[in-house]
């Protein structure tokens, strides 16, 4: 686990790439097992203001700023939940979006977009503030890393004005499961 923690403990755009290629694995409250391979992620850090931590630390996003490894879900627009995992120093408000991700077990999973994600595993905001890295919840993070001739692409983030150019978005090059399409480069 310490390597692990290393590697996520890092700025958030280093660890929402390194994510990329890693298993997210949910026991279903019905006892099945998911699992899938995240495909896209983004980067957010308190220091800009796409971040949810821009301003400081409030019950909502206190999970930003817990140790590496943590779960941060959230609502959108009232109606969809995002699954974020904490990253960074502890005490830093820092977290890597999980965007889409490719189903492994069962096969026939909606990933490929946040909100999706999050129904199709049924993530909510109980999840909120639980450890992936100790295996001791109900979803838990499995490093593995990009196949043989894979390869990574940036974009900026999705949902944001136009004038955040932060090239913070990344994906496994022309994997079918990312949420929006992003020019090979």
């Amino acid at each position: 686990m310490a390597a692990i923690l290393r590697l996520l403990s890092q700025h958030p755009v280093i660890a929402a790439r390194e994510l990329l290629g890693w298993e997210l694995i949910r026991i279903m409250p019905e006892g099945e097992i998911a699992v899938c391979r995240i495909v896209e992620t983004e980067a957010y850090h308190e220091s800009e203001p796409g971040c949810h931590a821009y301003k400081g630390i409030t019950a909502r996003n206190a999970p930003m700023f817990m140790r590496a490894g943590y779960a941060y879900v959230y609502l959108i627009y009232g109606m969809y939940h995002c699954l974020n995992v904490s990253c960074g120093k502890d005490g830093e408000g820092a977290a890597a979006l999980i965007r889409a991700a490719e189903p492994i077990a069962p096969a026939g999973l909606r990933l490929n977009g946040p909100g999706l994600l999050c129904k199709s595993l049924n993530i909510d905001r109980k999840l909120n503030a639980c450890d992936m890295l100790n295996g001791g919840s109900s979803i838990f993070l499995r490093k593995l890393g990009l196949r043989h001739g894979e390869h990574v692409v940036t974009a900026t983030r999705i949902g944001l004005p136009p004038e955040d150019s932060l090239q913070w978005r990344f994906a496994i090059a022309g994997n079918p499961f990312i949420s929006r399409r992003v020019k090979s480069a």
